[in-house]
């Protein structure tokens, strides 16, 4: 077979899983096409003298033999290979490293814990679009890595030596899921942060975004216990009381807890506990990308785009051929209508979801016209967009399935980046924008006047609305029965 020049992979070691992400790069722009991942354990391996055992080793290597199968056909040029924690502390790595080398064909880079760091905030960077400050958390095998930074830029980044594996050994060795053990691993956690706490603490960051399985796991529970994924401190500390009650490790069993994860969770929901009291963080989100995603894009080496998020639409309405001219009329207008309501509710990260689900509002018109709303819902779900978050996403996707026919307020009540009654509005604007910008007559939107009323929208019927041409009425006069939401003023 030949090379696929086109293709490229990143393999990142960690201490707790060994991880390979495959991408095809499409004009700049990385779709995934494998994952693998391997739970290895490699810091369970590690002795009190730093020395590396023989089972740890060779589970490592079996992973590596694996990921090596897929990696047959990718240039060299186009790999990244790297290991973290265990393998910087371990001091019989050049033993594991040698074989590894000869199993890849390529050698294993052992990364330092600032560029461990810088890699994670990068990969975050360009996945998750944000010009405010940020700190990312991502709890590992064998250490944590804290970085704070703005845009594209680290401002604070520090690797810290506590992870879900070196804690379970050392502080719940002995099975129990005790009050006592926890108090001692959020004790020595909070020890380990002691001296960089303050770096943190002097900044006033706007998100908090998790980068890691620890992380992943806590949002599963809080989803599956019927509760949104924002972490938030008090959740912890109710799946805490929740582990506590089940005693033993052997007898973990919590709504929404992963088998494959049962074993690291307390350990890595210690260390998390601790950071949320010591950094006052208030909440805390999934990120859209870590350390796999940044090597990704240091190989690729394309021009990050200012606005991910928008760079992200306009590679969807490529691909589905939709009408740009009219989706940024849309927008436009969407935007213009919102800020006549004057509602203090919408916040301008909303308004950047509106503008963005204008932008793709006809997706699914490349499926079938007439359930085009509905089908534009199932791929907005299920398309992998650069940029968003879980939850921005499922607003985005609410609002381009209900920009037309009947208002479904069930589907805008599903999603939790913003409040049902403000996501109304939001659909609201949008269908209303679609009529005001429609292909077959000009833009109108300075004859249209709206008002809030309660969680309504009020239209009012100006002399020159009342004049223009009657399929204009006659949509709006759809519209009306079609939104309950919106009401007609004469």
């Amino acid at each position: 077979m030949p090379n696929n020049n086109d293709t490229y992979a990143a393999i990142d070691m960690g201490s707790n899983s060994f991880h390979m992400l495959v991408v095809q790069d499409i004009n700049g722009v990385p779709r995934t096409i494998a994952k693998i991942k391997r739970k290895v354990r490699l810091a369970s391996g590690l002795d009190s003298n730093n020395m590396l055992d023989d089972a740890a080793m060779q589970r490592g290597w079996q992973c590596l033999s694996l990921f090596a199968e897929r990696l047959t056909h990718i240039p060299k040029q186009n790999i990244s290979i790297v290991s973290t924690a265990t393998l910087r502390l371990a001091k019989n790595a050049d033993v594991f490293c040698a074989k590894g080398n000869a199993i890849l064909g390529l050698p294993i880079n052992v990364i330092s814990g600032d560029e461990e760091a810088a890699l994670i905030y990068h990969g975050m960077a360009v996945s998750s679009h944000s010009a405010n400050k940020r700190l990312i958390v991502d709890i590992g095998g064998a250490s944590t890595e804290l970085i704070l930074g703005q845009g594209f830029k680290p401002l604070v980044l520090n690797s810290l030596n506590m992870g879900c594996v070196t804690w379970l050994e050392q502080y719940f060795s002995d099975g129990l899921l005790s009050q006592s053990n926890i108090d001692q691993g959020m004790a020595a956690a909070k020890e380990v942060l002691a001296p960089f706490k303050q770096d943190y603490l002097a900044h006033q960051w706007q998100l908090a975004l998790g980068a890691s399985g620890s992380i992943q796991a806590v949002q599963e529970v809080l989803v599956a216990q019927g509760l949104n994924e924002e972490i938030a401190l008090s959740k912890l500390e109710v799946i805490v009381e929740q582990t506590i009650a089940c005693e033993r490790l052997t007898m973990l069993s919590i709504d929404g807890l992963k088998e494959e994860r049962k074993l690291v969770f307390v350990s890595g929901l210690v260390i998390l506990l601790t950071l949320f009291k010591e950094l006052n963080i208030e909440g805390m989100i999934g990120s859209g990308g870590a350390l796999r995603e940044g090597l990704i894009d240091q190989l690729i080496s394309h021009n990050v785009p200012s606005d991910i998020r928008l760079n992200c639409c306009q590679k969807m309405q490529q691909r589905f051929q939709l009408d740009v001219d009219h989706a940024t009329d849309v927008a436009d207008t969407a935007e213009l209508l919102v800020r006549q309501l004057a509602d203090k509710r919408i916040a301008a990260q909303d308004m950047e979801m509106l503008r963005y689900s204008a932008l793709l509002h006809e997706v699914g018109t490349s499926v079938e016209f007439l359930n085009a709303a509905q089908h534009g819902y199932y791929l907005i779900s299920h398309s992998p967009m650069a940029g968003f978050s879980k939850e921005q996403r499922k607003l985005v996707a609410a609002l381009v399935g209900s920009y037309k026919n009947t208002l479904d307020i069930e589907q805008l009540h599903q999603q939790a980046w913003c409040a049902p009654q403000v996501a109304q509005l939001l659909a609201t604007c949008l269908r209303l924008a679609i009529i005001i910008a429609g292909r077959y007559q000009h833009v109108r939107s300075e004859l249209v006047q709206i008002t809030l009323a309660n969680d309504s929208v009020n239209l009012h019927l100006t002399k020159e609305l009342a004049e223009l041409p009657p399929l204009f009425l006659a949509e709006i006069e759809q519209e009306l029965i079609d939104n309950n939401h919106l009401k007609l003023i004469h």
